[in-house]
């Protein structure tokens, strides 16, 4: 099996759209001669608008603004409280939306109750105020490159001082999708959109139903195109998705108890959610190993870092593991270092003299069982967009099931057919 893969219309396509990514995003902004954490900026820029709105909603109304007042300040004290007592716990630093913006509506519920207040009119302007805090939020996380997205032909390069501030290292120059951006615009429209709700004179309530339905879809299938490895996933779904269900259950079960105005497309929607998670499941069990598991955030990681140390473009002359040495016919001997991933895969490199300039080789193959055509291309498809490799591109299938990605040295870029 050979396929030659050259430049074409989409890829001119992507350069394009890149290059409108490769802007200079910065892990910190200078303000008056004062630098700043770009996310803590978009942080206070987000509690700011977050306030505005909620004062501006509290009028139109007739809610208390000392109230709303005392719902910002509690719910900043339940985010720092958490944020510490998470760092406590775990000895670093995470924030996780999800933890945060529960806490903060149970925190707000209790709030009310104690001071005898309308518990739904303020909790539909607190989520709003909370989505708007997450608006800046995640383009807090675009400029400092947290939450970020899988690698994928257009988005977003980070560089050496996103890696300072803790940005995953071995993703450094490697395209990234920009999911925070898409989730702070989803996030964004919903906000409008529940805003329009609440000047409208809907219900109470209403507001607040349609954040967390609307909010818990998106998220949901956002979390299939985030790649940051850092997170925990159970059966094959992250921490977020599950939550995102119970969420959705929780508002559809409150609806149905008559706590909130019932909304007939929440529980179509809730009930979609939850069958497709079941045919995803069903999907994934009866193929091995299959692309979700090739592309598992946490898989990811473990080939951007076999491909980071065997790599002839990242490491001319390593001098870590064992070496050996292949030979080539009309070309130099190239060393080869051989990297495996947790799923058997293994990945090695050279790099071989061609006519034209260097040609860069890797192999593919798993340890103890036979490679597919389909792995190999997710596989290559993975390292072209990790090596963010330029030249024309062969994949070719050796003996013994091992598959020959070669790299041509050309001017334009290609992928893996």
């Amino acid at each position: 099996m050979r396929a030659i893969v050259t430049d074409s219309r989409t890829e001119r396509v992507q350069r394009v759209i890149n290059s409108f990514f490769d802007i200079r995003l910065h892990p910190e902004i200078q303000v008056r001669h004062r630098r700043w954490q770009s996310f803590q900026l978009c942080g206070y820029m987000g509690l700011m608008l977050a306030a505005l709105l909620g004062i501006m909603l509290a009028v139109y109304l007739g809610l208390s603004p000392l109230v709303i007042t005392l719902i910002l300040l509690a719910a900043v004290l339940t985010f720092v409280g958490l944020v510490m007592t998470t760092k406590i716990i775990t000895g670093e630093e995470r924030i996780v939306f999800y933890h945060h913006a529960i806490a903060v509506a149970i925190v707000t519920a209790l709030l009310l109750w104690l001071l005898r207040q309308p518990i739904l009119p303020y909790l539909d302007v607190t989520v709003l105020g909370v989505g708007l805090f997450l608006v800046c939020g995640r383009m807090g996380c675009l400029l400092v490159g947290c939450c970020h997205g899988r690698p994928h032909g257009w988005g977003i390069c980070y560089r050496e001082e996103h890696a300072v501030a803790g940005f995953t290292p071995c993703f450094v120059g490697v395209r990234l999708f920009p999911i925070q951006a898409v989730e702070s615009l989803w996030v964004f429209c919903i906000v409008l959109v529940g805003t329009t709700l609440i000047l409208g004179g809907h219900p109470p309530g209403t507001a607040l139903a349609w954040y967390f339905v609307t909010y818990d879809l998106g998220r949901f299938c956002f979390e299939f195109l985030r790649g940051d490895p850092n997170r925990s996933y159970l059966w094959g779904f992250s921490e977020a998705q599950w939550i995102s269900l119970l969420l959705m259950c929780g508002v559809v079960g409150t609806e149905l108890a008559g706590r909130l105005p019932f909304h007939w497309w929440h529980a179509v929607a809730t009930a979609c959610l939850a069958l497709a998670m079941i045919a995803i499941s069903l999907r994934r069990r009866f193929q091995r190993p299959t692309k979700h598991q090739l592309l598992h955030p946490h898989h990811i990681k473990e080939v951007a870092e076999a491909v980071e140390l065997v790599s002839p473009l990242a490491k001319e002359a390593a001098a870590v593991g064992r070496w050996t040495v292949m030979p080539k016919r009309d070309s130099a001997p190239a060393s080869i270092l051989i990297g495996c991933t947790s799923l058997g895969v293994q990945i090695s490199a050279s790099k071989i003299r061609g006519a034209a300039g260097w040609i860069y080789h890797y192999a593919l193959s798993y340890q103890n069982m036979g490679m597919t055509e389909e792995t190999a291309r997710v596989l290559a498809q993975l390292i072209l967009q990790l090596e963010r490799a330029t030249g024309s591109t062969e994949l070719v299938k050796g003996d013994r099931e091992v598959f020959h990605l070669f790299i041509h040295p050309l001017t334009t870029k290609g992928s893996a057919g």
